[in-house]
């Protein structure tokens, strides 16, 4: 339903109900002269002037560290304590339709073969409020991997740029809910939303055809990997920054006596993701390493969950320092026979 509008004004109003209410409300933000995902208190925090907010706001659901258990020896037994996490109720503002579809992407993989209850409670709890792109960059191909500046997606209510404000739409049952609780704030009016901005989609990427050629085998090892991939310098950037990257691992911290167990977020472009006890690491060099990126990104991901392993946010071409291009790979990789 798009019958509804928020006056700019009264952003402020919607944040205090928010707040009054009990939850945070997460929102783009000046931090450091850049703008990215952090919880703000009142609508000047709040920066509207943006393309994409330099983080994703998957740390808000799955943060980049917690305590999962803590444990503590005794002179005759030996002490666990799991977390019973209570998630905070959590209202994102301003997320891009596509890394909101990144829910899906997020969603699948912590429920697949064991339901994480640290996400899933946090996104049960969580309302996203998507804003419409009006406007974009030469790192922008969500047209590309088959979404668009609107796509609803992981979207719960969806707000669109007009004079004056936002025209907005309740899209799930959650955001019906959402807007009925904070219904004082909204007005009962139709607007004309300004035109929105759509990604040019880039010729010569054909996106299955790209699936189909990872799935040959014999092109693993083929021979276009290093040279594709020859400037990585396995940062990690472009993992811990893409909304849909999710790889973590556990370790246990303190002393001998007592301590706690860490889930830590953790990238597969390290050199020891994949490093065995026994010494041997099967992607031994940078470029099997991002071979595997690529492909999670555009087979594994699709193949296993049915969802997007890329949303065509470009944050991994923003944040990269050598100017590694995914969409110049896809490219390559479209005109390969």
């Amino acid at each position: 339903m798009t019958d509804l509008f928020l006056k700019t004004e009264d952003l402020g109003r919607l944040i205090a109900s928010v707040r009054d209410g009990g939850a945070r409300f997460i929102a783009p933000s000046t931090d450091a002269r850049q703008t990215a995902f952090k919880e703000v208190s009142g609508a000047d925090e709040v920066v509207s002037d943006y393309i994409l907010a330099t983080n994703s706001y998957k740390e808000f659901l799955f943060p980049q560290t917690e305590v999962i258990s803590t444990h503590k020896v005794m002179k005759d037994s030996v002490e666990l304590k799991g977390v019973e996490l209570e998630a905070q109720g959590t209202v994102i503002f301003g997320a891009r339709p596509c890394e909101a579809a990144s829910l899906a992407a997020l969603g699948a993989v912590f429920t697949w073969d064991f339901v994480d209850e640290f996400y899933t409670k946090r996104e049960a709890d969580t309302v996203v409020i998507a804003v419409a792109c009006t406007r974009g960059d030469d790192a922008c191909f969500c047209t590309t991997v088959g979404l668009s500046p609107d796509a609803t997606a992981g979207v719960d209510v969806m707000f669109k740029e007009a004079d004056g404000g936002w025209a907005v739409a309740r899209l799930t049952d959650k955001g019906s809910t959402f807007v009925e609780k904070h219904k004082d704030v909204f007005e009962k009016t139709a607007c004309a939303p300004k035109p929105l901005f759509y990604p040019e989609k880039i010729k010569g990427v054909d996106v299955e055809k790209i699936k189909e050629r990872l799935s040959n085998k014999g092109h693993y090892e083929d021979p276009v990997w290093p040279e594709l991939a020859r400037k990585c310098i396995g940062c990690g950037a472009c993992t811990f920054t893409c909304p849909t990257c999710h790889c973590f691992d556990i370790i246990d911290e303190g002393t001998a006596y007592e301590g706690e167990r860490r889930k830590n977020w953790d990238a597969c472009q390290f050199d020891h993701f994949t490093l065995h006890a026994s010494g041997h690491n099967p992607r031994d060099t940078q470029y099997k390493r991002w071979r595997n990126r690529f492909m999670c990104k555009f087979k594994f991901y699709p193949d296993k969950f049915s969802s997007k392993g890329c949303v065509g946010c470009g944050r991994c071409i923003r944040v990269c320092p050598v100017r590694l291009d995914i969409t110049e790979v896809m490219e390559e990789m479209s005109k390969l026979p």
